[in-house]
């Protein structure tokens, strides 16, 4: 690379980074006449050498034709629009469109892609980026390869690769990583899993077992809404549900007073009802 020339001409910059853009420069410098101008400029090339974008013509049509012809070239016009530029570009049948408008000492780039509606924008100072609009790279911009940086990051890559791409693998790879014992700490109970005695265990949101035997049609889960009784009822182990043993000849097993709420058949005169 002579001396000069695009691969000395950015700091921090590699030799192939501005291949290129001599070429391109020589084509567009007699008509140069706004520090914009060469902002505009250093933006398509980034478009049509990294990105591999092709330039169809100027405009905001958001339209493809079959008359659209791509190139590396910027078009005829490109600069004829005063304080505006709209560039039209193609990359596997999809349109996007840069557009770049002059308000005072700022200029603002935005990128849209067509098909999806997204839009990225970047505000620079030309004074402050632009020294001359004659000579190699170094000249122009000596800070190109900072421009460029800000442009694949606040421009293109949002647009044009799409971050939602990477944080779907970075979803997958945090899933792909968890142990086989990896538990939600926003779950309320356990992994619903078509097993035991009811359908789904373990049972949804910790309820009890309590009438579940009413809701499944199989009959599984218990006796419903009443309290299981237990085989041999304990009545010296505090609260436990009302029982009444029967005994096969009718008689009630239980000791007196009967705290019954309702006479039992055939009792007789209880004070204690």
């Amino acid at each position: 690379m002579s001396s000069g020339g695009a691969g000395s001409s950015a700091a921090g910059a590699t030799a192939t980074d501005f291949f290129g853009w001599d070429l391109l420069y020589k084509t567009i410098e007699k008509i140069v006449d706004k520090k914009s101008d060469v902002l505009i400029a250093l933006a398509h090339f980034l478009l049509v050498k990294h990105y591999k974008m092709q330039c169809v013509g100027i405009g905001e049509d958001k339209t493809i034709s079959t008359e659209d012809v791509g190139s590396e070239l910027l078009p005829d016009g490109w600069n004829d629009r005063g304080k505006r530029y709209a560039l039209r570009y193609l990359h596997n049948g999809r349109l996007y469109l840069l557009i770049g408008h002059n308000t005072e000492d700022f200029i603002t780039i935005n990128l849209l892609d067509v098909k999806d509606t997204k839009v990225t924008n970047i505000t620079l100072n030309p004074q402050e980026w632009v020294k001359q609009l004659k000579g190699p790279l170094n000249t122009l911009l000596p800070d190109a390869s900072l421009i460029s940086d800000r442009y694949r990051k606040e421009l293109v890559d949002p647009v044009f690769t799409g971050n939602t791409r990477e944080v779907t693998t970075q979803t997958n790879v945090n899933q792909e990583m968890r142990p086989s014992n990896y538990r939600d700490p926003l779950a309320i109970g356990g992994p619903m899993r078509p097993m035991g005695s009811f359908p789904m265990e373990p049972r949804p949101f910790g309820f009890p077992d309590v009438g579940r035997g009413d809701l499944d049609p199989l009959g599984r889960g218990g006796p419903g809404n009443l309290f299981p009784m237990p085989s041999r009822p304990n009545f010296n182990a505090g609260l436990n549900p009302r029982y009444d043993p029967i005994g096969p000849d009718g008689r009630i097993l239980r000791a007196d007073p009967n705290p019954d709420h309702l006479q039992p058949p055939n009792f007789g005169f209880d004070y204690y009802m």
